[in-house]
């Protein structure tokens, strides 16, 4: 008996999971661009207080987006911006090298 299921995938998980996939990728872009350019500061908490700040004025910002891809975009941007600036240092200083 035939598989129940369509052969095709829906469109709507196509756009979510390519939107997530852009989230990340903008996420980690920007944490490097800004580690790269102020990895050097006199004051790493005021950088790091920074990131935070903004990644969760973008969560903010998601959370009062109605359109559920933009808000999976951004979300999933502020949550990789903070987790791969903090934990990408070692990979960061390698490619910047």
């Amino acid at each position: 008996m035939m598989n129940e299921r369509p052969a095709f995938v829906p469109a709507e998980m196509v756009i979510g999971v390519s939107t997530g996939l852009l989230g990340v990728l903008l996420g980690v872009g920007a944490a490097f661009g800004l580690w790269s350019q102020l990895h050097h500061t006199a004051a790493p908490s005021v950088l790091d207080a920074a990131v935070l700040a903004l990644a969760g004025g973008l969560a903010l910002v998601a959370l009062a987006v109605q359109s559920f891809a933009a808000r999976l975009f951004l979300l999933v941007a502020a949550l990789t911006l903070a987790l791969a600036f903090f934990s990408g240092a070692t990979l960061f200083a390698t490619l910047v090298a």
